[in-house]
């Protein structure tokens, strides 16, 4: 008995000596943010634009890496914020997309969840709401719970659910995000029955922007390098916002109010308002056990769909975002104190510019009519496994760029081959205007079969089979779909390079070249702990390339 309490008491001590080293590696605050469509190519385009204390300062006193490329296949928001949280790419985490079809035709958004439902100001609601229950995989939050034990406080802020509920893993102590509907950062019943007072109190203000106008805020001769600002192809009006500056905030309505400040820089300027809440509210930072607070800056990309990379907002929101970055990490050495908190920053994914820009070469890119080409695919199936004959249901539950997805069970309840609707639905699609490749991806044995390395590469690290659609559109370079002024999803070098930079006690060297994946983000922060993540990561720790 006596031989058996020592053993306990040596495994106990073992383990909490493990999480004192750990403690040790790791100074009181690690801060995670995230910029919604931020390709890389802003750094160098906008720099001069910068001031000092924003993404200037990360550079000069931490390391950033510029040959940053993600190697998935599909660039969009879910999966982007999932590979950077998890350190692994879709084939494992499980999120293919923003969405995807089941065999039944029905959609699936990444993050729905069952019996889950909205929490506001008023407590739970009968709206159904989002969880994490579909990423298979721990992320770097998990990690940190688990490394920290349960003194250590995970939080994760965004405008978008899908973003919020990525970044905070499985069990953090707290996910929010923003409600449009009701003008209030909300949260699920999967994390609360009731917000933190702190968060309803905050929700009071937001309206804080309601008469302000977002007027250009870099010199005048800084916009001769950008789109016009009448820019015919531009779609502020989506959000209630004139295509040119100065722009007020809605009409005087809150609705309208609240829809249109998501798509500028004041959208930011309420996220950072409510990460400044949390940090105090929640006492992030202020003890000897390491917190984690992440941060997803959606109105960067709300914008960019709007009115695209080569835009006068573009470049303003850019400039201000540089602006916010700055008063975040004023606050944090104020709040917790320079060179004891680390930040790392990355972006979800790029963005192609639209190819009615003059600043294009003329005849790049073009537009695909997804509609178009959706009804014209279901033709071409009905003509060739139907005889032209008309039925209840189409052969295609979903079309975009890059996925098209079949109604499995509608074919195979026709007695109809899904293989061999896969099959004629590529041949169709690769003759298509605008479409680089199509390929079938019904099975691992389809994904190696694919004759160009490069696509081959990114489908086989997003190819979950329960989830991956039976066929991937790789388009022409500048060819995106239609509906929305600039747009992302592919694998091209605009949708996939994104920065990476890491700041903060044991991050150094300026600018770095090594090639490297945001899925290293979560790996490497892991690693500056002290201790190994355990289990499969397709990152790898970039500790050692920096200098």
């Amino acid at each position: 008995m006596k031989r058996y309490l020592l053993s306990f008491l040596a495994v106990v001590l073992l383990a909490f000596a493990s999480k004192i080293r750990a403690a040790e590696a790791a100074p009181p605050l690690t801060v995670v943010v995230v910029i919604d469509q931020f390709p890389m190519e802003y750094l160098d385009r906008f720099g001069d634009l910068f001031g000092d204390g924003g993404f200037k300062r990360l550079e000069r006193e931490g390391a950033l890496f510029t040959e940053c490329r993600f190697s998935h296949a599909v660039l969009e928001t879910g999966p982007g914020h999932t590979t950077i949280a998890t350190g692994t790419n879709a084939h494992d985490h499980g999120i293919v997309g923003h969405a995807w079809f089941g065999a039944d035709g029905e959609e699936e958004y990444c993050v729905a969840c069952d019996s889950i439902f909205l929490v506001g100001d008023s407590g739970v609601t009968t709206e159904e709401a989002s969880c994490p229950n579909n990423i298979l995989v721990e992320g770097l939050s998990d990690y940190w719970s688990k490394q920290f034990g349960e003194s250590a406080k995970v939080w994760s802020l965004s405008l978008k659910d899908r973003a919020a509920i990525a970044m905070g893993g499985k069990k953090p102590d707290g996910a929010l995000w923003f409600s449009r509907k009701l003008g209030q950062f909300v949260s699920s019943s999967y994390y609360f029955e009731q917000l933190p007072q702190w968060c309803r109190d905050a929700n009071s203000t937001l309206s804080l922007y309601m008469d302000s106008t977002w007027a250009r805020i870099a010199p005048d001769s800084a916009y001769f390098r950008t789109d016009t600002d009448r820019a015919w192809y531009e779609d502020g009006q989506a959000a209630g916002l004139p295509n040119t500056f100065p722009k007020k905030m809605g009409d005087g309505s809150r609705d309208a109010y609240f829809r249109a400040v998501q798509a500028t820089p004041f959208g930011n300027m309420l996220l950072l308002m409510m990460a400044g809440e949390c940090l105090a509210s929640e006492s992030l930072g202020q003890d000897e056990v390491p917190d984690l607070l992440w941060i997803s800056f959606s109105s960067n990309d709300i914008c960019g769909h709007l009115y695209g990379p080569l835009s006068q907002e573009v470049l303003d929101m850019t400039v201000r975002t540089d602006a916010t970055l700055e008063k975040l990490m004023n606050f944090l050495d104020g709040y917790v104190g320079k060179g004891k908190y680390r930040l790392a920053l990355t972006a979800d994914h790029g963005v192609c510019s639209p190819s009615e820009s003059p600043l294009l070469p003329k005849g790049v890119g073009g537009r695909i009519d997804l509609e178009k080409m959706r009804k014209s695919l279901d033709k071409h199936l009905t003509h060739k496994f139907r005889n032209g004959s008309e039925r209840k249901g189409g052969f295609v539950a979903g079309l975009d760029v890059p996925t098209v997805y079949l109604n499995e069970n509608l074919i195979d309840s026709s007695g109809i081959s899904v293989r061999a609707v896969a099959d004629v639905s590529a041949e169709y699609l690769q003759a298509q205007e605008g479409i680089a490749n199509a390929v079938v991806t019904m099975t691992k044995e389809d994904v190696a079969a694919i004759s160009d390395q490069n696509l081959k590469s990114h489908i086989e690290q997003s190819f979950f089979a329960e989830r991956f659609p039976e066929v991937y559109l790789h388009p022409q370079p500048y060819w995106q779909s239609d509906g929305i002024c600039a747009n992302h999803g592919s694998i091209h070098n605009y949708d996939t390079h994104v920065p990476l930079i890491f700041y903060g006690p044991g991050f150094s060297g300026g600018r770095n070249a090594a090639a490297c994946d945001p899925c290293d983000l979560a790996v490497t922060l892991a690693a500056s702990t002290g201790k190994k993540w355990s289990g499969k990561r397709d990152g790898v720790s970039l500790l050692s390339r920096m200098k």
